[in-house]
């Protein structure tokens, strides 16, 4: 089993067969349980490596559509020190009531630590989702990132967006994330 936290000491042995009417798309989303990754093709890979990336590997994936074998890879990283490049200051979460309410509309992000207990600790029928993230200058050498167990986000630089869009590369909705920023 791989771990979302850590590279795995062997080459994944994945595969993945597509709907016979899916069409063939450079992003594919990754829901079969790839944490902290996510499947493209050679065209994206290529265009992904040539960005500042956390530590990450790109591992071969079979993809088949029908007796088709397509060229993916599953793109796995971690986040380098998102916990030490957080400004804990004003960075913030708001807990949430199921139906929307807000209950507590500033829960301070103390540590990761913290966080975990806290999600750990609160009712069912409540969520944690983020107000504000700040981060320090230094997290702006990163093209791509991930809010760790804030949430799920996939966060990537103005250029990297600019680069898929100019590219046009498929499968993937890109929009602006205004609950996460870096400090000048």
């Amino acid at each position: 089993m791989v771990k979302h936290y850590e590279f795995p000491d062997f080459v994944p042995n994945l595969e993945l067969e597509l709907h016979p009417e899916a069409i063939a798309t450079n992003y594919l989303d990754s829901t079969a349980g790839l944490n902290n990754g996510f499947i493209v093709d050679n065209e994206l890979r290529l265009l992904m490596s040539s960005f500042t990336l956390p530590k990450h590997h790109f591992y071969p994936i079979k993809v088949y559509k029908g007796a088709e074998l397509l060229d993916y890879y599953w793109f796995h990283f971690l986040p380098d020190n998102f916990w030490e490049m957080i400004d804990y200051n004003t960075s913030y979460m708001e807990l949430i009531k199921s139906s929307g309410e807000v209950i507590d509309g500033f829960v301070p992000i103390l540590s990761k630590s913290e966080m975990v207990k806290l999600l750990n600790s609160i009712d069912w029928s409540l969520y944690l989702r983020i107000g504000q993230i700040y981060m320090k200058p230094e997290a702006a050498q990163y093209d791509l990132y991930k809010t760790d167990c804030l949430g799920s986000n996939i966060l990537i630089s103005k250029n990297l967006k600019d680069s898929i869009t100019k590219a046009g590369l498929t499968g993937m909705e890109i929009k602006p994330f205004d609950k996460f920023s870096i400090s000048k």
